[in-house]
């Protein structure tokens, strides 16, 4: 079977959470991501398309790292392999989660700087309410 492996580039809308599987620990999150765009009707003006929402779970060190340095608000890249699961919520009605299972992931660094540390020179937790 093939995967979909993908890009995306968003923002968390929530801090990351770290959760406990059969195979160990990992780090969950979500991001919006979504287009800026011209406004036909007002020349100048940019508007925002609706949101798309992305799932993403960070396994290993990498979601260590990420329950670690990410909070809410952040820019991110996410690059890794897509699922599309289908549900069916209690009103008997069909809804789908796009689910994105991180190969590599960081900062967007269009917005702003991040500074990097090796994970053997690792820094003391960062205190709750982040950098």
């Amino acid at each position: 079977m093939y995967e979909t492996i993908t890009t995306v580039q968003g923002r968390l809308v929530a801090d990351p959470v770290v959760k406990q599987g059969r195979s160990g620990a990992f780090t969950t999150f979500r991001v919006a991501q979504s287009e800026r765009h011209p406004d036909r009707g007002e020349p100048g003006r940019w508007t925002d398309s609706e949101p798309s929402f992305y799932d993403v779970s960070v396994f290993r060190g990498m979601g260590e790292n990420a329950a670690r340095c990410l909070r809410k608000g952040h820019p991110v890249v996410v690059h890794g392999k897509v699922r599309v699961r289908q549900f069916q919520r209690d009103d008997g009605s069909y809804g789908a989660s796009v689910e994105l299972f991180a190969d590599s992931l960081g900062h967007d660094l269009r917005w702003g700087v991040t500074a990097y540390t090796r994970n053997g020179d690792v820094a003391p937790a960062l205190p709750a309410g982040g950098p």
